[in-house]
Formats: C-alpha cells, structure tokens, sequence
C-alpha cells in the first residue's frame, strides 16, 4: 500500500505548497505534508468489504514555544482539513465525519520538529494523551457544505454546489466551466469549510472580484456578486427560482465585441 500512501503525501504537498498565504514556512512543508500522510495512514480502518476509513482526530505535537502561532493562525487548520479531505478523496479513502485537530505541548521536540498522531474517536492516544491540551479545534459537522448554495453565472444560468471543492475556468476539466476568453483556464477555486465556501483566486489573469473588490481569498455570503475577468456570478444559499435552468455545467458566455 505504499503507492498509495505516496499518492496521499503528494497531494496534500501539493495543496499545502498552493496556500502559500496559509503555510508561509515552506522549507516546512514537506515534513508537514508526510507526517500527515503517514499519520493516516497508520491509523487506517479496512472495513470488511474492502474499503478504506481514515482516521478523523489529529493531534499536532510541537514545542511549546511555536503554539502561538499554530493558535493564532486558524486557517492553517481550514487548509488542513481541505488537504485531508481531497487527497483522501483522490486516494479512495472515506472520512465518516470532517477531520479535527488538536495541539499538543511537547518540550522534547525541538523548535524545527513536529508530530502528528492520527486516531479514531473510539481509540485513546496512550502516552500522548498525558501531555496538556493547550488548543482544541472544536468539532465540525461532518458535511461542511452550507445547504441549498448555488452560483447564477451569466445572469441566467444556475449551477448547484454540491461538491466539496470546485474548480471553475475555462479548461473542460472544471466542475464549472466558463467559455469565455476573459476567462482564465483555471481561474478560481470555491472550498466548503466549516459549513461556507471560501472562494481562492487561482493566480487569474483578469483578477476575481467580489462585489467590485479584488480578492485573492474570501469566505462567500449569499447575495455576493462574483465577478471573474467581467464575467458576473451571483452566490446564493436559499433555493433558486423556479423555472431556472439547473441542468448546465459548461456555462457559454458570448464574447464582447471587439473595439
């Protein structure tokens, strides 16, 4: 199983070295992204008829003195449980509730080192346990989805959000597809966590723009006016109008006339 476990520790590197407003210590990522792998890993449930569980508690060991920051910096734990959640996805891995996290105090770790402990809610931590919690994420639902959210792009057409992570731009690998030359390939990315979608500007060349300010990283509200190179999205939470068309994921956005 370790082709699988390589292809976990890869992509959770990978989503870890795209955050860089999250993770500004990157010579540390790559420690980061294998004790998390191999911390899942170890923890693993095999069910009877095959399939995988991963484990949904982590506890995050440091030393005393690099607490402050793990505690002041919430988002690196909404970027975590994002990485976690895609990488277990790509890998054929469930979660059976959203992953959490724990910071523990340490003295024998240096400042440079880190531990990561992977358990079930049923399992006890053993030794670790002793050690005095000093932070605790405070437990999450286990669809971090907000209910009934969906974008009207264009001003006509309606798509659902019902993925955990969607990728909109112009390349035909998108959940959400854009033909529109303003458009970038890859333009933005939308990530449910702890029940609202965080909109990630994805190094666009026409900018994203929420409600006529550039953004690179926001949380979205319904009622929100998206805007991608000029192309309008609206965000919404309630049920969309009846009528509307919610059958289109590639959106067909007519070209401006050129001057």
């Amino acid at each position: 199983m370790k082709s699988r476990l390589d292809k976990i520790e890869s992509r959770i590197q990978t989503i870890i070295e795209s955050s860089t407003l999250l993770f500004p210590w990157s010579n540390r990522n790559d420690i980061l992204a294998h004790q998390l792998a191999e911390a899942m890993q170890e923890s693993m449930i095999t069910e009877s008829n095959g399939g995988l569980i991963a484990p949904t508690r982590y506890t995050i060991c440091l030393n005393p003195a690099n607490l402050p920051f793990w505690e002041n910096h919430q988002e690196i734990f909404d970027a975590l449980v994002s990485a976690l959640q895609e990488a277990a996805y790509e890998a054929g891995v469930i979660f059976r509730s959203l992953p959490t996290f724990t910071l523990l105090a340490d003295a024998k770790l240096t400042l440079e080192e880190i531990h990561i402990i992977a358990s079930n809610p049923f399992e006890k931590m053993g030794e670790t346990a002793s050690l005095p919690v000093l932070s605790e994420i405070p437990k999450e639902p286990a669809d971090p989805r907000p209910p009934n959210a969906f974008l009207i792009i264009g001003g006509s057409q309606i798509f659902p959000l019902r993925q955990i992570v969607i990728n909109i731009g112009r390349r035909l690998d998108n959940q959400v597809v854009i033909d529109d030359p303003r458009v970038s390939r890859n333009h933005t990315q939308l990530r449910a966590i702890r029940g609202h979608y965080i909109l990630f500007d994805l190094n666009s060349t026409g900018g994203t723009y929420i409600n006529g300010q550039r953004v690179a990283q926001q949380t979205l509200k319904p009622g929100d006016v998206i805007s991608l190179a000029g192309v309008p999205i609206i965000y919404g939470e309630d049920a969309p109008p009846s009528g509307w068309d919610t059958g289109g994921y590639t959106i067909d956005i007519p070209s401006l006339p050129s001057k």
